[in-house]
């Protein structure tokens, strides 16, 4: 087979063109430090460091919302122990008061303002926020938490932010949860209460009240307008109030029949019937009390006020009235609960403590995998430039010397 003249060149000049771009690849490669310029350059290997690059991406994204939230807990948590310490100090005089009593109506003014001060302190770090985010507000981050009775207005869907695949931690929180709040008011209009603002709230109107013993009394959550209000409406079940003390007990049945005297139907008749009971013999005491909310409420005390009282309702009653707590013991639960969630805030704290660190080795470890895959090989393109050079000089020179044999004299390369 005869093999033309400008079928040689054709070869000729390919190989020539050829090795030029190699030269000029080898060349761009060493200049810029990089392997590949285009996809098709190594299709493979651009598509792993595409992967790694989108995954080093992916935690530029985490590492965020970790400084974001880190942020939030760590001024939420700080708020938290505020208001721990606050009442923690605040306790030690509340006992003191349950033990000793007040003095004369100069302590009783001194220790109100003391408390009054502890409240609205744990009401303002309640209401803490980052610019014009509350944190204690959940999704509603734009309206104050806590009004200044201490009643929950936020929200109770929370706001988290991804930090890793399928974790998530909060960064806008519940306040319900995390002040510990408690019910109060009235039945059917009742809202959340800081469980420490309102244990607080009721000491300072008994001693208001006057009548120290109450102190020392189970007091209902709940309570009525007024004591002269029906306990009861008519299409709700009657039932019992049983007081247990110190081997008395008293039961009294209840109605919802005002015009009757036959069974209690108001708050002022059941203390009324409880305290004048033929078994009572002044043992226990029935009483209510107007707490600072403006609510009635009910409450019952021993003559010797270091033996528990128990309450027990059948019947609706128990809905409007709620459970009994000692002042202390609803004081010890608000804190109760504010420490443990504070505890809850210092595990994701710690959480995203590890996370952070654990990204940044992933991302070093994502980013120099991508480098392999993308970066040049300095010894290797030196030795791959130099076979380029050679082979395209070697080629040049062939064709060189063979263009004088034949009609490719009469070409000249571009």
């Amino acid at each position: 087979m005869r093999i033309s003249t400008l079928g040689v060149f054709n070869r000729y000049l390919s190989n020539i063109t050829k090795y030029q771009n190699k030269i000029e690849r080898y060349s761009n490669e060493l200049s810029s430090g990089k392997k590949i310029f285009q996809p098709s350059d190594a299709p493979v290997d651009n598509s792993r460091a595409l992967q790694l690059k989108s995954l080093a991406k992916e935690i530029d994204g985490y590492m965020h919302n970790i400084d974001l939230a880190s942020n939030s807990m760590s001024i939420a948590e700080t708020s938290l122990k505020n208001v721990s310490e606050a009442a923690l100090d605040a306790r030690v005089d509340i006992v003191q008061l349950l033990n000793t009593g007040i003095l004369d109506s100069e302590d009783a003014n001194m220790f109100k303002d003391y408390l009054q001060n502890v409240r609205d302190y744990i009401i303002s770090q309640s209401n803490v926020r980052i610019g014009s985010n509350y944190l204690f507000g959940g999704e509603d981050s734009k309206t104050v938490p806590f009004d200044k009775n201490g009643f929950y207005r936020g929200s109770s869907v929370e706001v988290s932010v991804p930090v890793a695949k399928a974790t998530e931690v909060v960064t806008k929180f519940n306040g319900k949860n995390y002040l510990s709040t408690t019910q109060s008011g009235i039945l059917g209009n009742e809202k959340q209460k800081i469980g420490l603002v309102k244990a607080i709230d009721d000491i300072i109107a008994i001693i208001e009240d006057g009548e120290i013993y109450k102190l020392h009394g189970k007091n209902s959550e709940l309570g009525y307008a007024s004591v002269n209000d029906a306990l009861i409406s008519s299409a709700e079940t009657n039932g019992t109030v049983t007081i247990n003390y110190n081997g008395t007990t008293i039961s009294v049945n209840y109605d919802s029949d005002t015009a009757d005297a036959i069974n209690p139907s108001t708050l002022q008749e059941l203390v009324d019937a409880i305290n004048n009971d033929p078994a009572n013999n002044g043992n226990i005491i029935a009483y209510t009390f107007t707490d600072k909310d403006g609510i009635e409420r009910l409450g019952f005390t021993g003559k010797e006020t270091n033996k528990d009282i128990k309450v027990t309702i059948t019947g609706d009653l128990q809905n409007h009235l709620g459970s009994f707590k000692h002042v202390l013991n609803e004081f010890d639960e608000g804190f109760d609960g504010v420490d443990r969630h504070r505890g809850m805030i210092g595990v994701q704290e710690q959480l995203i403590d590890n996370l952070k660190e654990q990204h940044d080795n992933f991302k070093v470890n994502y980013n120099e995998l991508a480098s392999k895959f993308e970066d040049s090989d300095y010894a290797e393109a030196i030795v791959n430039l130099e076979k380029a050079k050679t082979t395209y000089q070697a080629t040049l020179a062939s064709f060189m010397q063979n263009k004088e044999l034949s009609l490719l004299k009469y070409f000249t390369p571009s």
